[in-house]
């Protein structure tokens, strides 16, 4: 069973359409603009709704704030690397993570990315968090439209990249070009590494460049989430410059 808890990412999931809805459970009383909408759109897409005492959605929450909406919904679909590809656009832009662990920086970057019209975020199996509902809600629903693939094994995948054209730009403290210097406007995957680690070894080896964001202050790194804000809306004013939308 699958959660997806509070208004914003509830209504986000039924505008996407991509997820079955087994049901809806919402508060006895609860009543809101938007909560209406969702419920039209609930009734006209058929899904079976129940309310409930705000305390048996506490205890199906667990203690994740709810807002007094729950979905009980399907898995989040993920795609394959071929099959994110063969949906990417001319120029590709594509966000591949190393390994971040944390639900909340997961959530974020698929907030990031999907703002900034990346066609999707490839993850590995493992040493990866998995597409919960707290990635959902840090995500503020941007996970419903971000395609996400998974692969095996990371380093091959990025050699599938390369082979269609696509160039691979690592993101790492230890980068010699800096971010703002190499061609993003191109086909591209950016390549950001886990908390605390940053970028494996042999990924760094298999990246076409590595770029690094400057820092002026005492912190030696950024949040994983911010260094790919950085990274895609660099990749957009670029893109932009040359007239791509």
């Amino acid at each position: 069973m699958n959660l997806i808890c509070g208004i914003n990412p509830v209504f986000e999931a039924l505008a996407a359409g991509t997820r079955h809805f087994d049901r809806l459970l919402i508060v006895k009383g609860l009543r809101s603009r938007k909560l209406s909408d969702a419920i039209r759109r609930a009734t006209h897409l058929g899904i079976p709704l129940r309310f409930e005492m705000r305390e048996t959605l506490d205890r199906m929450a667990g203690g994740v704030p709810h807002q007094g909406v729950i979905a009980v919904v399907s898995e989040k679909p993920v795609l394959s690397l071929e099959s994110l590809l063969e949906t990417a656009r001319d120029p590709a832009l594509v966000v591949v993570l190393d390994g971040v662990e944390d639900p909340r920086n997961l959530g974020a970057i698929l907030r990031t990315a999907e703002a900034a019209g990346a066609d999707g975020v490839l993850l590995p199996e493992r040493h990866s968090a998995g597409l919960s509902e707290t990635v959902g809600r840090a995500s503020a629903g941007a996970l419903e439209y971000v395609q996400v693939a998974r692969v095996g094994n990371l380093v091959q995948a990025l050699e599938a990249l390369k082979a269609r054209g696509i160039w691979v730009v690592g993101f790492d403290a230890a980068g010699t070009e800096r971010w703002d210097a190499v061609d993003l406007g191109r086909p591209v995957a950016l390549v950001l590494g886990g908390e605390g680690r940053g970028i494996r070894r042999l990924v760094r080896e298999h990246c076409d460049h590595l770029v690094s964001i400057p820092h002026f202050g005492h912190i030696g790194s950024l949040n994983v989430s911010v260094a790919a804000g950085i990274a895609l809306y660099e990749a957009v004013r670029q893109r932009r410059k040359r007239g791509h939308s």
